[in-house]
């Protein structure tokens, strides 16, 4: 059984795959007209085709289980108008199809589905699928806080595994598929059918996010949420999409940097009652993105709701064939005290079940921290992340955090000393590239000079400072022009296209990636970073140099390393990274500024 997800995976195949393989060389053989571009958006004209004709299939199974819930009549009038529209496959293969849906469920068409339409095709509308056992984890943490719900809710539901479990684990409950895509839908709803369960689900051939604004539950409605979001990055969303989703997530998520699925959680918290729940499965991106910031700001205050973020382990194969980090978030109903933040890591056991571990818990008080990851959530660090305490200010009450030069062409504008040796002094100025190779926690002008000698690029060109006619700069200009230096992006878009960018010079340097300690250095140098670096300026000019000092031997100290980690996002391979904005809200002790004065 497969459901869908964000991300493809496949595990062991649980269906035949010869007759995968049979039904789809009959999709491709039939003669039938493409669905078009706008029914299937990223598809390819020659997927399409066959898509097109597994309608005849959808609409053979629905006649043969000859269900009054199950006619064709009583589906989308888009199901609909497809499955008519097919030629009805081989009554051989309708028969095989029935044997295997008896056993296999919804996991048979995910293959049928996978086989036609490769994986970038998928991406515009997040039709991806997973192994079972992530859903029988979140079906089994939603049970724990809605037993029963009298409404299920499965957005962007694809082939349906999350509303096949519910008609099995909730059958008494009102259960709307709802998806875009016409061609998933119409799967679902001739595999619901041969389910033979006492009731239909309601299907929806809709988009989610106009969906869920129109929709008015009744008062008495104990709804349930639950399902996978389709995980479709925001530069593949039209003009149209991103207007509706910006419309559905309101105040909640007003950045057009964010993909479908953290609308999706959006659009829904906007909508949610007191007795509803939600159990989404999720990339990790918004736990710590800027465009996340609201709805975690909104989380943090729904102090009645009890609220789990279920962590599956960075860098695990957790979605095999891809690169993604994922996890559940699941949302209580209203309660008459407050609820804790509770944080799990979620292993996967011997037998292939995925088990949660709770390795952390937070009262909601006070400010929200930055970001939630399990060090930021951790009550060991509070006071230093993201609640303000009379201990403590958050770094930009005294310094300007901002990434370094981004000159367009690092190749072309860091020069070594031999390179720089024939310019005017006025054209190049001290810079700092990495901070790979410095093992001293004081970039000196001593030890600048030593990179130098060593043959390391350490200037930056300033060429709109010079000359131009000066015959060393013009041959510069010359050669730039030669490799094709004002042709790159931010060249090309500055006027002149060498005028790179001038920063004031910071005070600390820190590299904003690590996988373990970040990288903290005085800049006594005054050296110049480029935009993999980020610099800390001191606000009070008078006393930067007494406090620089004191700040930097903090940051690189256990606590400050501590506290750096819980604001910075965890890659999937395990790296830590920091943001701009992140870093602007680390907690100083005020100890560290008495130690300078």
């Amino acid at each position: 059984m497969y459901v869908k997800v964000h991300t493809s995976g496949m595990t062991t195949p649980q269906y035949d795959p010869e007759l995968v393989k049979s039904v789809v060389s009959w999709c491709r053989r039939s003669s039938v007209d493409p669905l078009t571009q706008e029914m299937i958006p990223g598809a390819t004209l020659k997927q399409r085709q066959p898509l097109a004709a597994l309608g005849g299939l959808v609409a053979a199974l629905a006649e043969t289980y000859g269900r009054t819930t199950g006619s064709l009549d009583r589906w989308p009038d888009g199901v609909t108008s497809w499955a008519k529209a097919a030629p009805r496959p081989p009554t051989d293969m309708i028969s095989g199809i029935r044997s295997a849906l008896g056993n296999e469920g919804s996991g048979l068409f995910a293959a049928i589905y996978e086989r036609i339409v490769a994986g970038p095709n998928r991406r515009h509308l997040g039709t991806f699928f997973t192994p079972a056992a992530v859903l029988e984890f979140m079906v089994t943490r939603a049970k724990s806080v809605s037993q029963n719900p009298t409404v299920i809710v499965d957005p962007g539901a694809g082939v349906g595994a999350f509303t096949e479990s519910a008609l099995r684990e909730w059958p008494h409950a009102s259960v709307h598929a709802i998806d875009v895509n016409v061609v998933t839908l119409g799967l679902l709803a001739a595999r619901c059918s041969a389910m033979q369960t006492s009731q239909e689900p309601i299907f929806h051939h809709a988009d989610y996010l106009g969906w869920i604004q129109a929709a008015n539950p009744h008062d008495e409605a104990h709804r349930l949420f639950i399902g996978n979001p389709p995980y479709t990055r925001h530069h593949l969303m039209n003009k149209a999409t991103k207007k509706l989703a910006q419309a559905a997530s309101g105040e909640l998520c007003p950045s057009g940097q964010a993909g479908l699925s953290t609308h999706f959680l959006a659009a829904t918290l906007r909508r949610m009652q007191a007795r509803d729940t939600l159990c989404f499965l999720l990339p990790t991106n918004w736990l710590e993105t800027n465009y996340g910031r609201h709805i975690r700001e909104h989380l943090w205050q729904l102090h009645s709701r009890l609220i789990e973020i279920h962590m599956f382990p960075h860098g695990a194969s957790v979605f095999p064939n891809a690169q993604v980090s994922a996890m559940v978030i699941l949302i209580g109903p209203e309660t008459q005290r407050k609820q804790e933040m509770r944080y799990f890591q979620v292993t996967q056991n011997q037998r292939g079940r995925y088990v949660a571990k709770s390795v952390t818990k937070r009262k909601r008080a006070g400010s929200a921290p930055p970001i939630f990851t399990r060090e930021s959530l951790s009550q060991e660090v509070k006071g230093q992340i993201g609640e303000k305490c009379a201990s403590a200010k958050p770094l930009s009450d005294v310094a300007t955090v901002r990434r370094g030069v981004a000159t367009g062409d690092n190749s072309f504008f860091i020069r070594t000393d031999a390179e720089v040796a024939h310019l005017p002094e006025a054209a190049y100025v001290r810079a700092l590239p990495s901070l790979r190779n410095i093992s001293f926690d004081d970039l000196t002008p001593e030890l600048h000079e030593t990179m130098g000698q060593q043959g390391a690029r350490r200037w930056l060109l300033r060429l709109d400072k010079t000359d131009s006619t000066d015959p060393a700069v013009a041959a510069l200009m010359h050669e730039g022009e030669k490799k094709g230096t004002p042709e790159r992006y931010l060249c090309k878009i500055r006027t002149p296209w060498y005028a790179v960018e001038e920063v004031p010079i910071p005070d600390i340097l820190i590299a904003p990636m690590s996988k373990s300690e970040f990288k903290v250095v005085s800049n006594t140098a005054q050296a110049i970073p480029t935009n993999s670096l980020y610099g800390i300026r001191l606000l009070d000019r008078a006393a930067a140099e007494l406090f620089a000092r004191p700040l930097t031997l903090w940051l690189q100290s256990e606590d400050g390393q501590k506290s750096l980690r819980a604001l910075a996002r965890r890659h999937s391979d395990g790296i830590f990274k920091l943001e701009p904005r992140a870093l602007s809200g680390l907690q100083i002790p005020n100890h560290v500024f008495e130690l300078g004065a």
